[in-house]
């Protein structure tokens, strides 16, 4: 529901938006929302970007929209009930809707990116001032990365725990058994930097909160083996390189990231 009604306060006209958040709301009155997509006029036509003719393609529109760090996850509100109010794989998702017809949006980032397929139309919607700041969330120790140049996160401190033997026993044990869930449930960022040089360091969505609890756990068995852990959260990470559902990797500013309590 978060999505839908950021999509609405993001890129309705105003006038219109009450209207929609109330049918939106109502699971009995949802259709007369999606079967006006194939013909939806609402959008405000100023975070509208039409595609070029020659770029009206399932991998041309995937790639416009990666460029502009959308997940490869995406939540979808359709007139096909087959499709509507799922989370579906990007590239699934536009060849399912790309030249069918439907009326389709593909929600990209709450309230900042999304796709419009309509009967006479695709585009995207952009806006680059979101109305909700997001916060994301990392844990780090008090050791220097050598690539990024800011503290370690807490899967290197882990990782090097385990390697110095600073971590034994039971405790080494439930690490690694952590540290293989996270192998299993996060993914690996594709990129850490837009050059040759690897500036860009990873934070966690402060929804992802199976893998914070997990995370937890790990803090609580570096905190019995001398290893301190503290907790950074900002809402401004820096350049956004890589987003996945769960986390996100950007170049940091220097300035903006506060300890969290």
């Amino acid at each position: 529901m978060n999505n839908e009604h950021e999509l609405i306060a993001a890129f309705v006209k105003r006038s219109k938006r009450d209207r929609y958040r109330e049918i939106l709301s109502n699971p009995r009155l949802r259709h007369k929302f999606t079967t006006q997509l194939p013909h939806f006029k609402d959008f405000d036509p100023q975070f509208r970007l039409p595609f070029p003719s020659n770029k009206l393609f399932v991998g041309n529109i995937a790639a416009e929209l990666r460029k502009r760090h959308s997940p490869n996850i995406v939540y979808a509100i359709s007139e096909a009930p087959a499709l509507d109010q799922k989370d579906l794989p990007l590239v699934d998702a536009l060849k399912e809707i790309v030249g069918s017809g439907m009326g389709t949006v593909l929600c990209c980032i709450p309230g900042q990116l999304a796709f419009v397929e309509t009967e006479d139309e695709r585009f995207i919607l952009e806006r680059h001032d979101p109305l909700v700041k997001r916060e994301y969330i990392r844990f780090v120790i008090d050791r220097k990365d050598e690539d990024s140049h800011v503290e370690q996160g807490i899967f290197q401190a882990a990782a090097l725990a385990i390697e110095w033997r600073r971590i034994t026993g039971s405790d080494a044990d439930n690490m690694n058994e952590l540290r293989a869930w996270f192998s299993k449930n996060l993914e690996k960022p594709e990129s850490f930097g837009r050059g040759k040089l690897r500036l860009g360091i990873c934070w966690l969505k402060t929804d992802a909160e199976q893998h914070i609890s997990r995370i937890y756990e790990m803090v609580r068995i570096l905190d019995r083996n001398g290893i301190c852990v503290k907790k950074i959260k900002t809402d401004k990470p820096g350049y956004m390189i890589y987003e996945d559902e769960w986390q996100i990797v950007a170049e940091p500013f220097r300035k903006g990231t506060l300890p969290g309590k």
